[in-house]
């Protein structure tokens, strides 16, 4: 055996060794799954419109709120110049309640001058008058009110841009997870690549140089040349195919100003982890709790909520107002003795639009609406037990391909070791053992295809059951 050939066994044996070991030095700060998730919660500009609408609804939310805010009314009237001279002050306070939509109100009045006797209800002793009231509800507008169902539905609406957004994330991260794992492998198998290269051009030179000293035949040089323009081949592939994975990846990686961050060859990790189980005791199990957990559920179930608002509002809305009031009023001052007593009041108020036809239509529309999303949940529902069983299918064909490509990269490692003994034996040639080295570098590349489809596969699973894909 020659010098070079002696140096040459070695160098392959020692890169192939680092190639089944998927682990040739790639920097001293690998990238992490958890970052990458981290900053797709942090900055990816789906989720901030996410958040954006849950700040709406929080918006919204408010405003309903304020349908119970109490107004001030203040008017004034002066009439210098009539046959009736009079001025009037007149200041009401009312205040909606959510108790059985009770409305209350208190004001003070204040009318002096002369007034007709068809106005004289407008004249006040000289101190004015201290009024308040009640208006209670009987039937419509008594068990709900357009106040109170819009103070219902925008909390469900609040509800359900809130889960919207969960799950908008728990989506995200799912895509995140998958651009990670590909941009990892294909890292990985730009290693491989580079690594193989540098096997055939190390051979090349050999050799060129047992071809000039007449050790072999020219033909060898030429076909190993081939090889050298291969690999060279695949290398650029493996670059142009990182590439366009990191360009992915760095849709779910941004800096501090929001920016994508392109993660270089050095970012990528010296190993991909073993498969880590999932605990599955129960398919059917698994489906229940991801129903119960998906957030999409959530915020479908929240505009369910928000549609039996709307058809209890509608329903009451088709019944006849019936308002019964009352009123205590009393003055203070001089003037005449008939404005002193204390007045006491009750009256009753009924309105009833007779075709009812708005009230009718909103109770058709809204039961309408609430039908639609029943449907929804029950199509979402279906979807989330295929997508679980899918995931699951998924997951355990991953998981057995990893197996596989293990038992296959053993193999192919045995191979090379038994060819590299013949070869320090004299019984085989340089060329069977790089095809050898090759094999075995092969079977190293589909163990990382195998190892990022099975996390890829897991982490999808666990996206598809309501779990964070960590």
């Amino acid at each position: 055996m020659s010098r070079w050939s002696r140096l040459a066994l070695s160098f392959g044996a020692a890169v192939l060794g680092n190639v089944l070991a998927v682990g040739l030095a790639a920097g001293a700060d690998p990238l992490e799954l958890e970052t990458v998730l981290a900053s797709v919660e942090a900055s990816h500009p789906t989720l901030e419109s996410a958040a954006r609408d849950v700040d709406r609804a929080d918006g919204e939310n408010l405003a309903a709120r304020g349908g119970f805010d109490p107004t001030l009314t203040v008017q004034g009237k002066l009439t210098p110049i009539s046959y009736y001279r009079t001025g009037e002050i007149d200041t009401l306070v009312r205040q909606p309640t959510p108790a059985w939509g009770l409305g209350v109100y208190a004001g003070y009045r204040l009318g002096l001058g002369n007034y007709a006797v068809y106005k004289g209800d407008l004249q006040t002793l000289s101190g004015g008058e201290l009024r308040a009231g009640v208006d209670v509800p009987i039937w419509r507008d008594g068990p709900i009110d357009k106040r109170r169902a819009k103070i219902r539905t925008s909390n469900h609406k609040l509800d359900s841009a809130r889960a919207s957004r969960d799950a908008t994330e728990l989506e995200l991260s799912g895509q995140a997870a998958e651009a990670y794992w590909k941009w990892v492998a294909a890292g990985r198998r730009l290693i491989i690549a580079r690594n193989l290269l540098a096997i055939a051009e190390r051979r090349d030179a050999g050799l060129n140089e047992q071809a000039t000293a007449g050790a072999i035949e020219r033909i060898k040089v030429v076909d190993n040349r081939r090889l050298v323009l291969d690999r060279m081949s695949k290398v650029v592939d493996a670059e142009r195919k990182f590439e366009t994975a990191t360009l992915k990846l760095s849709l779910y990686y941004r800096d501090e100003d929001d920016q994508p961050i392109r993660p270089g060859e050095g970012r990528v990790p010296t190993a991909i982890p073993d498969p880590a189980r999932v605990d599955v005791p129960s398919l059917d199990d698994e489906v229940n709790k991801a129903v119960q957990r998906r957030p999409d559920v959530e915020a479908l179930a929240a505009k369910r909520r928000v549609t039996d608002v709307e058809v209890k509002l509608a329903k009451n809305q088709r019944a006849p107002k019936v308002n019964v009031q009352g009123f205590v009023a009393k003055d203070f001052g001089a003037g005449p003795v008939e404005l002193a007593p204390v007045e006491l009041g009750v009256g009753l108020k009924v309105e009833m639009p007779l075709p009812l036809r708005q009230a009718r239509g909103e109770l058709q529309a809204a039961r309408a609406g609430r039908a639609s999303v029943d449907a929804k949940l029950r199509g979402l529902r279906d979807k989330i037990g295929a997508e679980v069983r899918t995931a699951y299918v998924a997951l355990q064909a991953a998981e057995q391909s990893v197996v596989l490509a293990r038992e296959q990269v053993s193999v192919a490692q045995q191979l090379a070791e038994a060819e590299r003994t013949r070869f320090s034996e004299g019984l085989s040639d340089l060329v069977i053992v790089n095809l050898r080295e090759l094999a075995a570098a092969d079977a190293a590349t589909k163990e990382i295809d195998a190892l990022a489809d099975y996390h890829t596969a897991r982490a999808q699973f666990l996206v598809s059951t309501g779990r964070p894909p960590t």
